[in-house]
């Protein structure tokens, strides 16, 4: 018995990232996780919260009552939110991707808002492609109903 064989083509497009090229899923489903990207990583931020409940940071922080544990706990807190939001635009796992090859949650906090600017503007001209042949389809049905009166 033959296979029957069928590729099927990812919806979406690369993202350069420094020396790493990441995907970003463009396909419906999951542009529904990344226009609600700030949402989800609130709601994770408010769970590592929870977690960090127990770090004491003093009212007036110096160099005599500094305890680099609560300011480790504190910066895995950001990073956890800043991991979350990697992870929610490119997918499980690639915030620890980008961090052991760029380790530095400031830079990396700071190009979450271009990259997502960046995605965005690549998402509407896909939209303005697939209304483009979205018309070219109906113009050619159309043509063929006609030719059939």
């Amino acid at each position: 018995m033959a296979e029957v064989k069928i590729d099927v083509k990812r919806t979406g497009f690369p993202v350069k990232f420094g020396e790493l090229e990441l995907w970003f899923d463009s396909s419906l489903e999951n542009l529904r996780r990344f226009f609600e990207v700030e949402q989800i990583a609130q709601e994770k931020l408010k769970e590592a919260q929870e977690k960090a409940k127990h770090i004491h940071f003093p009212d007036d922080v110096n160099e005599d009552n500094l305890d680099i544990e609560s300011v480790d706990a504190a910066l895995d807190l950001h990073k956890e939110f800043i991991a979350a939001q990697y992870d929610i635009i490119f997918g499980d796992g690639t915030f620890k991707k980008i961090y052991k090859k760029y380790p530095d949650i400031i830079a990396l906090e700071k190009f979450l808002s271009p990259t997502g600017e960046a995605i965005a503007k690549q998402i509407d001209k896909q939209q303005e492609e697939r209304l483009k042949q979205s018309e070219k389809i109906k113009n050619e049905y159309l043509k063929k109903k006609a030719k059939k009166k």
